[in-house]
């Protein structure tokens, strides 16, 4: 008896095309149910992974694109204020330090 036939449960003598024709097709289906079996979880991982994902990225602090435009607009104008700002105080020191260089009269 070959190391097959002792593994597959087959008897000495016993037709190995008989053996192929009954116990291939339910191999086949075995193998197809574990298949699916296996997609299934691969599935529940992936959907854990997910709402893993969402649930890290709900924490972040995220704004939209437009929020981001808002704020970059006003930045920008806040900036610009601030530079005219500046200018004007240098502009009052100069003034207050020409101011108490004069002679008194």
């Amino acid at each position: 008896m070959t190391f097959a036939a002792k593994c597959c449960g087959l008897q000495s003598g016993a037709n190995s095309d008989e053996f192929l024709s009954e116990e291939l097709p339910v191999a086949a289906d075995k193998l197809q149910q574990l298949l699916k079996e296996l997609q299934q979880q691969g599935a529940v991982v992936s959907s854990d992974l997910r709402s893993a994902l969402e649930v890290s990225l709900d924490r972040l602090p995220l704004v939209s694109q437009r929020e981001f435009d808002t704020q970059v607009d006003i930045l920008r104008r806040t900036r610009e204020k601030l530079a005219r700002l500046e200018d004007k105080v240098e502009m009052l020191e100069q003034a207050l330090t020409l101011g108490n260089n004069k002679p008194e009269t």
